[in-house]
């Protein structure tokens, strides 16, 4: 089966004309046929019903299975090429949301360091959802993300190393700063300083929101923890965040009283699909051993 019929097909069933079609791919409209044709002589299957005197295309229901597979089919050639393209290069994509690089990354560097790996690594740094779409795509090797219940994609392959409360962080000066711990429903009047789209503190925050019935103040966002507890510190908003951040003298962590506070909880990650290389291995290896050691002194 040629992909390119298939790119073909799911424009035409978008557009649901020939010619743009063939204008979008910038080829003659009977390549378009001719690559309909292909595929219903492939399937053995009617496809399109094309109505001319209306103008009229009708998907059949055959078609429409095609559809559904046909986009599954183009996003694993997609991943399988970058896949093959990464396995030639000595080198592993490393996706890592900022809090989990301060925390973590600092311990798994020294040991890559030691095993003569640290130079072998890109890193990639945004916020755990952002990272898991790029693992999903291909865009990287392997990550460590965080998500609020163990990740469920069948794709992917877990491996859970720690888990920590989301809680609230303010200035030394707030009133709060002297209780450190508080109910969710009681900051229904506070300003919240969060972090933008991409970062799993959101869904925590927007789940514990729910729960209590409330529609927090959001005043400002950013990318950076750096900004945030800048932020804080000044007295211009509380923060909501894992608490695995260390905060600075000058800001307070609140822990949070409600039952079953969601957790930050932070894994290794890659795709089932992908076949690490002799190097890529040793990192991986090299990582692993860093965090399931530091997981277990933890324990102990």
């Amino acid at each position: 089966m040629n992909t390119r019929d298939l790119e073909y097909f799911i424009k035409l069933t978008e557009l649901k004309n020939f010619s743009k079609v063939a204008h979008e791919f910038k080829v003659s409209q009977p390549t378009i046929t001719f690559a309909l044709r292909r595929l219903e002589e492939e399937l053995n299957a009617k496809l399109i019903i094309r109505f001319r005197a209306q103008k009229q295309l009708i998907i059949t229901d055959s078609g429409q299975q095609l559809i559904k597979h046909a986009k599954n089919i183009l996003q694993n050639y997609a991943l399988l090429k970058k896949e093959i393209t990464q396995a030639h290069l000595q080198k592993l994509n490393l996706g890592l949301p900022p809090i989990i690089e301060n925390r973590y990354f600092p311990l798994i560097a020294k040991n890559l360091k030691q095993d003569h790996l640290l130079n072998k690594i890109e890193t990639r740094e945004y916020g755990s959802k952002t990272t898991l779409q790029a693992l999903q795509n291909g865009s990287i090797d392997l990550a460590l993300l965080a998500s609020i219940d163990p990740l469920s994609d069948p794709n992917i392959q877990t491996q859970e190393f720690d888990r920590q409360p989301f809680a609230i962080f303010v200035s030394a000066n707030h009133a709060l700063a002297q209780k450190k711990e508080a109910y969710f429903k009681d900051l229904k009047n506070e300003d919240f300083v969060l972090f933008k789209d991409g970062f799993i503190h959101n869904q925590a925050f927007s789940l514990l929101a729910s729960r209590n019935h409330f529609r927090p103040k959001v005043i400002f966002r950013s990318n950076g923890t750096h900004s945030l507890m800048n932020l804080i510190a000044k007295g211009i908003g509380i923060g909501f965040l894992t608490a695995v951040v260390d905060p600075p003298e000058n800001i307070v962590k609140v822990n949070l009283l409600d039952k079953d506070v969601p957790h930050f909880v932070t894994s290794i990650a890659y795709r089932r699909s992908h076949i690490f290389n002799p190097l890529q291995e040793k990192i991986l290896n090299s990582i692993q051993a860093s965090l399931f050691s530091e997981s277990s002194s933890a324990k102990s």
